[in-house]
């Protein structure tokens, strides 16, 4: 069985941990945070010191980063993750990160013998959606390790694209919520309760819109972060995307006026805000 690497130890990262463990993976975890790793360390994980200890311990190393900068960051350096790689070594990004991100670091890696791949994940009632980028051959080396930690997994195509379907995986989503948000706040205006569209209507409405507690592990501002990603990509496509542009600065509107710690359903402080300025 492959000795497994786990960088990044927030919400999904230490559910990974506590997954891969439970199906006996030798594990070697590291975060910047000291509290995450013992709390790995307590379930029967491996400690590192810094990223490239934990390249040099494992065949797999997957990282749970919040974007690009976090993988740059991870990668590069004296003590980063490229300075520990060697021929046969895998990298899975699991995180969402821009797909240039990701094909600069395969093709580093590649260099030394070893593959980056992405492997970005959405979330469903079932469990955690996998999408693939990297050769056929990568995939399968990387598939044992996924399918732990699955419910779907498929291989998209070559490295990037991966991140290219969890990106328009992200458009929908955000716009989903903006019109639920918008509409929610509508009601509320027209003087019903918006909760009608949920309970009657049943529409799958987060409960967080109705309320006044957004608070979710700073959701919203990674999602800003991605719908940054998608409009970056559409554009070298050639690629118009008006309503992604406009649900970004809605985003953006909300995380300045909002909490760092804001989940995604905080849009809603949006409309508040132009329906009720007094409040």
């Amino acid at each position: 069985m492959e000795r497994v690497g786990l960088i990044g130890l927030g919400n999904v990262g230490s559910r990974f941990a506590h997954t891969l463990l439970g199906a006996k993976y030798q594990v070697t975890v590291f975060d910047l945070d000291r509290s995450r790793v013992d709390a790995a360390v307590a379930e029967g994980a491996q400690p590192a010191e810094c990223s490239r200890e934990v390249g040099e311990k494992s065949d797999i190393v997957l990282l749970s980063l919040p974007g690009s900068y976090a993988v740059e960051a991870v990668m590069e350096g004296d003590d980063g993750l490229l300075s520990a790689v060697r021929q046969g070594l895998l990298i899975v990004d699991t995180g969402t990160s821009h797909p240039d991100t990701d094909r600069r670091y395969a093709a580093a890696c590649r260099e030394r013998g070893a593959a980056f791949i992405d492997a970005p994940i959405t979330g469903r009632g079932p469990g955690w959606i996998f999408m693939v980028g990297g050769t056929q051959g990568e995939y399968e080396k990387a598939r044992g390790v996924l399918e732990a930690l699955s419910y779907k997994l498929t291989r998209i195509g070559s490295v990037g694209s991966g991140q290219v379907l969890k990106l328009a995986n992200q458009m929908i989503l955000a716009g989903q919520l903006s019109v639920w948000a918008e509409t929610a706040e509508f009601t509320r205006q027209a003087g019903l309760d918006p909760g009608l569209l949920r309970d009657y209507l049943e529409f799958p409405i987060p409960e967080m819109i109705f309320g006044d507690d957004f608070q979710m592990g700073g959701h919203l501002a990674l999602h800003y972060k991605d719908l940054g990603y998608a409009l970056d990509v559409a554009h070298r496509a050639e690629s118009n995307t008006p309503i992604t542009a406009l649900v970004r600065e809605i985003f953006k509107a909300a995380k300045a006026g909002g909490h760092p710690s804001w989940g995604q359903p905080g849009i809603v402080t949006y409309w508040r805000r132009l329906n009720r300025p007094e409040d």
